[in-house]
């Protein structure tokens, strides 16, 4: 555990910055049906529109992305250099 820890946490934060992209993906689906639901019962017309998220939408997403492939670089270019190589 030692030796790995910056390329687990690395991996954590990459796999943190899907988990929120993909979250807030979810919740726009749901908003953007809740929406159609509510112009449909009015107007008689519910049309849903595509999910238009972005990476860049989320102030979280891009800097956790870039510290965890940061971190696991980091941590990879550490291991190979205490080997000795």
């Amino acid at each position: 555990m030692k030796g790995r820890f910056y390329e687990i946490i690395g991996v954590i934060f990459v796999i943190f910055s899907g988990f929120l992209h993909t979250l807030e993906r979810c919740v726009e689906f749901v908003a953007i049906g809740l929406s159609a639901q509510g112009s449909a019962i009015y107007s008689g017309n519910g049309g849903l529109t595509n999910p238009s998220i972005d990476p860049k939408d989320n102030v979280f997403v891009i800097p956790f992305l870039v510290i965890g492939i940061v971190v696991f670089l980091y941590g990879l270019v550490r291991n190979f250099i205490n080997r000795g190589h």
